[in-house]
């Protein structure tokens, strides 16, 4: 590093005042004020001395650089040599800010030019080997940019230069950055823009983007010259890009606007294109060298534009797959047996191969491929995101190989899950290093999980037309749902209840869902959602006569990589329209010149991502619907959806709905129900704390439940806990029906409330504690209280909350509020369905009850079917009665005319 000298000038002179005017400004960061300065001080300086001259342009364009001005300074520095062009000091000076600039093109040969001009020593010679190793990086030679490099610091070290060491060695750390190994730690005191850079960077390969990015703003803000930002730029939308957060339009006109602005616009701009999803070069490398990074870019961009099969875009991938071996050739395969470059390489190789045999549909290449992806993920002191990525890749090239290798398919199905499995869970690792909640979830989100690549894997067999490829899709997507409830549904089943086939078992796959929906009503269809980073994956499965059994799949493609993010978040956006105590009805009108409610639009948004509309019509004989849908689609009030192919149809309004927590538990709780029918009066309670007295007058009291002859009833004082568990301990109440308010707790659904009686905290009960009482015979859970259906995600795909609660604790199916519901509204749908279920089966006679309160109190311009969607049917939909329970109530009936019994 070429620095300028220390020189003694007259106090009170013209050139001491410009040169105080200079360092004044240079302290108040004001380069347009010390330029001015230092300019005429250099002007004074050359009538005086050549070495005073040469001391203060050095000084003039060092600061300018500083402050953030590297265009200026090499305008001013060569603005100096053309007062002195054989100045050595000034040529060196000149050549490292071209450098700093990006500018390599005639660097070289005029760094050799003025070695051989003349022996250099001592600061001279170290600052020559700094500029031969900077001009390598340029170049991409990173293994002589270190030789180089070494030599400079080991020159300046015995000169006893400690600033020139640490500018050196910070040289250093960048150049093994661009290699892709991550370093020894920058210091933290050095806050100029290019330590800074370094030590994002090294913090992006340790996977702690957050903190990458924190390190990086300041060097942005110390950056106003545009030929310096783009590197800056290019890391931070990459950090953005790894982080999956929104990146505005604005930033990225900015990237391209820097890319222009540099001293390389066709290779910046290029770059960029990889951080732009809009553009086909996009591709978000994560790691590595700047040759290997391009290589698996091009082969990544050549694979993709394969897939399309259309015959130019074809000729555009063998073109960018060219480019990429050309890029492979010139890093040679390393003889290491660890490390980042054998792992980056490997990869490189094996996006190549990968991209190759999916043009080619060579099983032979499939396989290379799958060597270079495995010797990638294997190598000692890879980097995370490497071995992630390689991990991805090794799946993706088994499940290549599933379609091109016939005679091993369910073998190469198998490996390709596992190879996706582990590499989540690198990811899962990978976004807890977040510190921000928003950006852990973006990730986890965006990121596919072992269960989304195999729901795709199956989907593309669909598409070939593989036999049972179907049925490997409803495996996939019922083993994304949580099952940790299954084995308290039914204790010690044998075969176990989640007996999910092998992954490769196509056959075993589609004999899985003979089993799972054996029982299943002629008229009614489970439906199945699953969403993944690119889009909703739709199933049907129905009958058709006594043996027939139809599946039937639909993908409903998104914004690719954003599609999971893009619903979570519409469903919060949906929620915030009854959570935190927010009143539903205030979302029900319409504002101003809206043609819609805020509920409506709120709807409207998850609709369209769901792609309800672009899916087909349901078969014509079927009336019931059982919703099997985990992770934040569970959240969706389906009643309130447009029916598939028909529109101004709801779902709630033409078919009876059900929810299933997951496939598997169908069978169990149908079993468990069998021993929980009764619809007698004296197998029923009645739990009304809130119970309006006729002797008094409350606004808090709840309209009374219909009087049900010979039901056992709980009301007012006499509803405590305590009351309650007492009269579940015998386990012989089939209905139990609890009237009241309720508060769900989002941050701990096991804390949620029911409020009995007394007022106050001995009458509140809890979701945990409603869990520890005994449900065993009770088939029919009515849950009158507000928010009662509200649960919490916890884990990957288990929900809390007291739906669970009652599954856990006996009960067959609950009828739960999803949102604050009215009481006039409650009351009257939970009786019309307690006398329905009398006659018909648990989803029919809730979606009856529903009918008739829209019928008679929803019609017309004020009323809004959010007002009784809110209730709906967990668990098993048979029926609650016995099959003769008509006869026993005769008999019943008989006895009480002749006055024997009670019935």
């Amino acid at each position: 590093m070429t620095r300028p000298r220390k020189y003694a000038v007259g106090y009170g002179t013209p050139l001491a005042r410009e040169i105080e005017a200079a360092r004044k400004a240079f302290a108040r960061r004001d380069a347009r004020a010390m330029d001015l300065a230092y300019r005429e001080a250099v002007r004074l300086a050359a009538e005086e001395s050549a070495e005073l001259m040469t001391t203060l342009a050095m000084q003039h364009v060092s600061r300018l650089r500083i402050l953030g001005d590297s265009t200026t300074a090499l305008e001013r520095c060569e603005e100096h040599l053309g007062r002195d062009w054989e100045n050595l000091q000034l040529r060196l000076l000149c050549a490292e800010t071209r450098l700093a600039l990006g500018d390599d093109s005639w660097i070289g040969a005029e760094i050799e030019r003025v070695a051989a001009g003349r022996p250099m020593r001592g600061a001279d010679e170290a600052q020559l080997h700094r500029l031969r190793g900077l001009a390598a990086a340029q170049r991409q030679d990173t293994g002589r940019a270190l030789d180089h490099l070494g030599e400079a610091r080991a020159a300046f070290a015995e000169l006893g230069d400690e600033a020139a060491v640490a500018a050196v060695e910070l040289d250093i750390r960048a150049v093994e950055l661009q290699r892709g190994a991550v370093p020894e730690p920058v210091r933290g005191d050095d806050d100029s823009p290019q330590a800074r850079m370094v030590r994002s960077e090294a913090l992006r390969m340790g996977g702690w983007y957050e903190k990458a990015l924190a390190e990086l703003a300041p060097a942005l803000d110390d950056l106003p010259d545009p030929s310096m930002r783009f590197p800056f730029l290019f890391a931070k939308v990459r950090l953005l890009r790894l982080l999956h957060a929104p990146v505005d339009d604005g930033l990225m006109s900015e990237l391209y606007a820097a890319a222009e602005q540099s001293a390389r616009p066709v290779e910046n701009r290029s770059a960029a294109q990889r951080l732009d999803p809009t553009a086909d070069g996009y591709s978000v490398i994560g790691m590595g060298g700047h040759l290997l990074q391009a290589a698996r870019a091009y082969a990544e961009t050549a694979w993709r534009l394969a897939e399309t099969g259309e015959a130019e875009r074809r000729v555009e991938a063998k073109q960018r797959l060219d480019e990429a071996e050309q890029l492979l050739l010139a890093e040679q395969a390393p003889p290491e047996p660890a490390g980042w470059h054998v792992a980056e390489w490997n990869l490189a190789a094996g996006e190549i191969a990968f991209a190759t045999a999916k043009l080619d549909h060579d099983p032979t290449t499939a396989a290379q491929a799958v060597r270079h992806f495995q010797e990638s993920a294997e190598t000692q002191d890879a980097p995370v995101v490497d071995r992630i990525s390689a991990l991805r890749r090794t799946g993706d090239a088994h499940d290549l190989l599933r379609e091109l290798d016939a005679a091993h398919r369910e073998q190469h199905l198998a490996r390709s899950a596992a190879a996706w499995a582990e590499a989540h869970g690198l990811e899962e690792g990978l976004a807890a290093k977040q510190e921000d909640d928003e950006n852990r979830i973006r990730m986890l989100l965006a990121n596919p999980t072992e269960f989304d690549k195999r729901v795709e894997a199956a989907d593309r067999a669909i598409e070939r037309g593989e036999e049972y490829a179907v049925a490997a899709a409803v495996i996939a997507m019922e083993a994304a749902r949580g099952s940790a409830i299954l084995p308290r549904i039914l204790p010690g089943e044998e075969p176990p209840v989640r007996d999910l086939p092998g992954t490769g078992d196509l056959a075993g796959a589609w004999r899985w869902i003979r089993r799972a929906v054996r029982g299943l009503p002629r008229k009614q269809l489970i439906w199945m959602l699953h969403a993944t980073p690119d889009g909703v994956h739709h199933a049907f499965i129905w009958r058709s006569g006594p043996f027939g059994l139809h599946v039937r799949h639909t993908l409903v493609s998104g914004e690719p990589g954003r599609t999971k993010i893009g619903l979570a978040n519409a469903i919060d956006a949906l929620k915030d329209c009854w959570r935190d105590g927010v009143r539903l009805e205030g979302r029900l009108r319409k504002r101003g010149r809206a043609e819609t409610s805020f509920l409506g639009q709120k709807l409207n948004a998850v609709e369209g991502l769901l792609g309800i509309g672009r899916l087909g019509k349901l078969p014509e004989h079927v009336e019931r619907i059982a919703v099997v849908a985990g992770g934040d689609l569970a959240e969706v009030p389906f009643a309130l959806l447009p029916c598939p192919g028909e529109s101004g149809k709801l779902l709630g309004a033409e078919y009876a709905l059900s929810d299933l927590p997951c496939l598997s538990i169908r069978r169990p709780l149908r079993r468990r129900a069998r021993g929980q029918r009764g619809t007698r009066g004296r197998q029923m309670l009645l739990v009304q704390p809130n119970a309006a007295d006729p002797d008094t007058v409350d606004e808090q009291a709840l309209e009374p439940a219909e009087e049900v002859l010979g039901r056992k009833v709980l009301d007012r004082a006499s509803a405590t806990p305590e009351a309650l568990r007492e009269a579940l301990a015998s386990g012989g109440y089939r209905q139990v029906r609890i009237d009241g308010h309720g508060v769900f707790q989002p941050d701990s659904a096991p804390e949620s409330i029911l409020f009995l009686a007394p007022e106050g905290e001995s009458g509140e009960l809890s979701a945990r504690e409603f869990q520890a009482m005994n449900l065993g015979g009770t088939g029919t859970l009515m849950l009158g209280a507000c928010e009662s259906g509200m649960a919490e995600r916890i884990g990957r795909d288990e929900r809390t909350g007291f739906v669970r609660a009652a599954f856990l604790s006996g009960a067959s199916s609950v009828v739960a509020a999803r949102w604050d519901a009215l009481d006039d509204v409650a009351a009257r749908v939970l009786n019309s369905f307690e006398k329905n279920l009398c006659r018909r089966p648990r989803d029919i006679a809730l979606f009856l009850a529903l009918q008739e309160e829209h019928e008679k109190h929803h019609v017309g311009p004020g009323g809004h079917p959010a007002r009784w969607a809110v209730w709906t049917l967990y668990g098993d939909v048979g029926h609650q009665k016995v099959w003769h329970e008509p006869l026993s109530r005769w008999w019943d009936a008989v006895l009480r005319h002749l006055g024997r019994g009670d019935a």
